[in-house]
């Protein structure tokens, strides 16, 4: 009976024995046939990760990186030493002990593939899964895990476990197009690596294995179970502390906002892209590693962004259904946008720094930059442009026209009689009360008496891409593209100079060499006395005319002017401070007509107030800061006028003027201040 158990035992070791041998013969026989198909040794230190391109805002702050695999390189000592814990105890808890695969590990994992010929057993060392992500696909056979473990042996030789630890941990997959830990933690959770917590550091490894499973966004409930099941890992191998692992996991997945995710600059980043991959070119931009630093003000667009889409919503309440963006999916994808839909732009006036640009409600949803891209009907906001030339022709504040009814030949060869918003005509009106309440009819006399080569020689200097050529123009009847629009009223703050818009500041290749900076362009459009004249008229705009709502929480000086197309199918406001100026638009895409409340000027001031407040690092100056208050420059003098005929008086109002061109003193109350022109405006 022993006998037999005896040769059975035997038997059995026989055929284990021989498995074994043949196991192993295979394994070996693999290992060599595949050997000389890998890279050398050399091959593997030469190695580098191709790092995309970094962007930054003015405060330094990394907003988003170009990459096909968005990665941004960091050393292993400044990563925290409780996220390289769960890494190992996650991963491969005998790292520091084995030479680069768990043997027995691997021979069971290569056995059961075998036997169940379906490849799908693991047991991958940290330095199997760097082999594996640095050369070989992630198709699960054989010969990939033969490949894999011949690779983990050299990198084993060729490097030290620190180093094999900082090459994982930046080029590890993170869902997305995210590789490494520090673009991973930027985007999920708004900050460097340096700075996670505890239990933020164990869901970022609990991610690993399946990213997508475990995004935090779209399935928090099923990354803190793995999350808490790796803190309960750190607490067996006493990596942490109970009160540190009941802390841990009485935590929620949270996370600040993270600037790595775009939303409210989709459009500025994207406008940046396409300057900088034609300059580049795409290589370069997406794996040169290059640093492009803008003005950007990240938290200021996402502010701007918000209060723009929160109006726009409330105005879009009476709409159809159809044509509100609420009711939009929010994962649709390059749709056709029926809805509301609006932009901005906000520029430094001195150095045209672009701070904030919404170009659209929802990039996802239509990547048209409707700031850069749109052509759209400027409606009064373009008056502003011709009167300056007008006061270069010798119109004062106080000059007269009369605001009767005058009817021309269209373009169309039909008879069109101009009429002001408000179908009533004021008669005999100061340029002031013209510009302050946007009469229609005084702009288009006014006009008539310039002539069309005047107004396209002033649309010319102001950077305005459009050419008149019938009287209509005077009431914004011809399309302009909104960035440029926006930028011609930087003229009037800036002591009659205007100013290109300026999205880059710098570029840097990897190495921190400069390869370009970009600088303020000026032109010059008129004389610091008509572009202080300009600023005072607009002034009334804010203070008591169209513009007025743009006041709204906000107390420093101000000027801008309102516009509405013909048919309501724009809305604009575009007003300036000293040192910014903001315009915003919104309308239908398909020109549809918009609602008597779609007004732009009402967010306008909560917009501007949050840039000032940033410029002050977070408190509001005084309402007559110098910084945000118009300079009144030299040759520039005040007298006092009857309010009613324009002439100057001993009592009535206070007006600006140029020094030598005061009108007269009368006090003849029956007759006007008209401005000799030569189609009688008089009439």
């Amino acid at each position: 009976m022993k006998t037999r158990s005896k040769e059975k035992i035997y038997s059995i070791l026989k055929y284990l024995w021989f498995a074994f041998c043949v196991l192993t013969g295979i394994f070996t026989g693999a290992l060599w046939f595949y050997h000389d198909s890998l890279p050398p040794t050399s091959e593997l230190r030469n190695f580098t990760m191709r790092s995309g391109s970094e962007v930054y805002d003015r405060n330094g702050k990394m907003v988003y990186l170009f990459a096909f695999e968005k990665r941004k390189l960091v050393s292993l000592k400044e990563l925290p030493p409780y996220l390289i814990d769960a890494l190992i105890i996650t991963e491969d808890k005998h790292f520091y002990h084995h030479f680069g695969i768990d043997l027995l590990g691997n021979m069971r994992a290569l056995a059961v593939d075998i036997m169940r010929l379906d490849f799908s057993q693991g047991a991958s060392t940290i330095t199997q899964q760097m082999a594996r992500n640095m050369f070989l696909t992630l198709d699960k056979r054989v010969s990939r895990k033969l490949k894999e473990i011949i690779l983990a042996l050299r990198i084993e030789r060729e490097f030290t476990k620190d180093e094999i630890l900082e090459i994982y941990f930046n080029k590890i997959f993170w869902g997305g197009q995210l590789h490494g830990v520090e673009t991973a933690s930027l985007y999920y959770f708004g900050k460097h690596a340096r700075d996670l917590t505890l239990a933020e550091s164990a869901a970022l490894i609990g991610m690993i294995q399946r990213p997508n499973y475990y995004n935090p966004a779209k399935h928090p409930e099923r990354l803190i179970e793995r999350r808490n099941m790796i803190l309960g890992k750190m607490l067996k191998a006493k990596k942490i502390s109970q009160d540190e692992y009941n802390q841990a996991v009485a935590s929620k997945i949270t996370g600040d906002r993270s600037s790595m995710q775009q939303y409210a600059t989709d459009y500025y980043i994207e406008h940046i892209r396409l300057y900088l991959e034609h300059k580049y070119g795409t290589e370069k931009l997406f794996e040169g590693g290059l640093r492009i630093y803008t003005p950007m003000d990240w938290e200021l667009s996402v502010y701007a962004d918000s209060v723009l889409n929160k109006y726009l919503s409330r105005v879009e309440k009476g709409y159809p259904a159809s044509m509100q963006y609420s009711n939009v999916s929010p994962n649709s994808v390059d749709i056709n946008t029926r809805y509301l839909q609006g932009g901005l732009l906000l520029m430094d006036n001195s150095t045209g720094q672009v701070l904030a640009m919404i170009g659209g409600r929802n990039f996802a949803h239509s990547k048209f930059n409707r700031i850069t891209q749109a052509k759209r009907q400027p409606g009064s906001a373009i008056k502003p442009t011709y009167y300056t030339a007008a006061v270069e022709h010798g119109y004062t504040p106080a000059t007269v026209i009369n605001d009767a009814p005058i009817t021309l030949t269209g373009g169309n060869g039909k008879d069109w009689t101009p009429q002001n918003f408000s179908r009533v005509y004021y008669g005999p009106t100061r340029m002031r009360t013209a510009i302050t309440h946007s009469y229609n009819v005084w702009a288009v006399k006014t006009v008539m008496d310039l002539g069309l080569d005047v107004v396209n020689d002033a649309f010319r200097r102001f950077g305005i891409d459009a050419k008149a050529e019938d009287f209509s123009v005077a009431l914004g009847a011809y399309e302009v593209t909104p960035i440029n629009l926006i930028s011609a009223f930087t003229t009037f703050p800036n002591n009659g100079f205007r100013t290109k818009p300026v999205f880059i500041t710098k570029v840097e290749d990897m190495n921190g060499k400069v390869l370009e900076r970009k600088s303020s362009a000026k032109y010059e459009v008129t004389s610091p006395q008509v572009a202080y004249i300009m600023t005072s008229m607009l002034q009334s705009v804010v203070s008591s005319g169209t513009g007025a709502a743009a006041r709204n929480n906000y107390y420093w000086q101000a000027a801008g002017k309102t516009g509405t197309s013909s048919d309501h199918r724009d809305a604009w406001f575009i007003g300036f401070n000293k040192k910014y100026t903001l315009g915003i638009w919104n309308g239908f895409d398909n020109n549809a007509a918009i609602s008597a409340s779609a007004s732009c000027a009402p967010i306008w001031g909560q917009i501007m107030t949050k840039a000032i407040r940033n410029d002050n690092k977070g408190r509001l100056p005084k309402s007559d800061d110098p910084r945000y208050s118009f300079e009144v420059p030299e040759h520039i003098v005040t007298r006092t006028i009857n309010p009613k005929t324009g002439f100057v008086s001993e009592t009535g109002i206070e007006e600006y003027f140029i020094e030598d061109n005061v009108p007269p003193a009368r006090s003849d109350t029956l007759s006007y201040n008209y401005h000799s022109t030569r189609v009688g405006n008089h009439n």
